[in-house]
């Protein structure tokens, strides 16, 4: 996959063109990897001893508590020949993070995998049912102590990492529909409200969402941006071009799809250089980043302070709040990891 990638950046082709052949490269690996997976689940004539696969989604025995991390998206650069091939999400304002509910307890853990909480659910793996597990890619508002479900990996027994988004998510939609996940009660302390989803291939109700504002009741939460996952892609544990993301105001430009007037862009931004718009905005986030950074190390080095997990995570927490003052934008980057990640060519680095 790499040197597929990489050849691909040789040849010059603009970034749009590049994140097409991307995709396209993707979800043929992706369909071959699950059609093997079939195979290996026959039964086969003669008994062979075979090497276990390795799941594509994790890192074994990383340091930080869990061997996911959230599947990450890409600016949508291009507006896809397939567009009815693709859902559309609305992301909220919060905190992106995983929730883990195994062995009767739930924790939540960062994008980089520290864990922030701990508590009792009843998703199962908890209270419900400790012999399954579910691992839920969330957005966290703190205020509202509410976890908004984007996607998932597992669901109690229903491993659901290499299957199609649209199973996915209809999956997600059955679970929620057969339990109230969002009531608080002596075994479930947090609630948990499945975000919607919009299928292009229904024009209006896709037209009908970004007329719509606030898209949220009485705007809580506040909407940060609109993801784009392609149905037939599997869950990744890092950046993806099957999930790609824009901000409200981009959506007329990129896609050609009119929303509210209520979505006002920035000063800085104009609609004819969207695409140089993106690269400004990552190579911002990026200096910023490195400044802080830097100022972190100046810090630590005079109070002689050894670097630990709750520093690691107040420093990701202030560098967000300085780079919307920096930005002048309502960019929530707490959840930005989805987009801000992908400014530089995608790794190899499969998790």
């Amino acid at each position: 996959m790499e040197s597929s990638f990489k050849e691909l950046y040789k040849k010059g082709l603009d970034m749009g063109e590049q994140q097409k052949q991307r995709q396209k490269e993707l979800l043929k690996q992706q369909k071959l990897r699950r059609q093997q997976e079939q195979d290996d689940y026959r039964p086969l004539q003669k008994q062979e001893k075979t090497v276990p696969r390795k799941k594509s989604g994790k890192r074994s025995g990383h340091q930080k508590g869990i061997p996911y991390r959230p599947q990450l998206s890409e600016w949508l650069r291009h507006k896809p020949d397939d567009l009815s091939e693709w859902l559309l999400v609305p992301c909220p304002v919060g905190k992106r993070c995983l929730v883990v509910a195994s062995k009767g307890l739930t924790k939540a853990y960062s994008k980089r995998g520290w864990m922030f909480a701990n508590f009792r659910s009843s998703l199962p793996g908890d209270w419900q049912l400790q012999k399954g597990e579910t691992i839920l890619d969330c957005v966290y508002i703190e205020d509202a102590d509410t976890f908004y479900v984007l996607d998932g990996i597992s669901f109690g027994l229903q491993e659901m990492q290499e299957c199609e988004a649209s199973f996915r998510f209809y999956w997600l939609r059955a679970r929620f529909e057969e339990h109230d996940y969002a009531k608080i009660s002596e075994h479930n302390e947090k609630k948990f409200k499945l975000l919607d989803h919009f299928d292009f291939e229904d024009t209006s109700a896709v037209e009908q969402a970004l007329h719509k504002y606030p898209i949220f009741p009485e705007n809580k939460p506040v909407l940060d941006g609109f993801l784009f996952y392609h149905k037939e892609a599997s869950y990744v544990c890092r950046e993806t071009p099957l999930v790609c993301w824009l901000f409200p105001f981009m959506m007329e430009d990129v896609l050609g799809l009119p929303v509210s007037k209520s979505y006002t862009a920035p000063e800085d931004y104009q609609p004819s250089h969207v695409l140089q718009y993106m690269d400004t905005f990552d190579r911002k986030l990026a200096e910023h980043r490195r400044t802080l950074k830097e100022q972190k190390m100046i810090v630590n080095a005079q109070k002689e302070t050894p670097h630990t997990m709750e520093a690691e995570e107040d420093v990701e927490s202030d560098e967000y709040d300085s780079l919307k003052r920096v930005l002048d934008q309502q960019r929530r980057l707490e959840l930005g990891e989805f987009d801000m990640d992908c400014a530089e060519p995608p790794s190899a680095d499969g998790c």
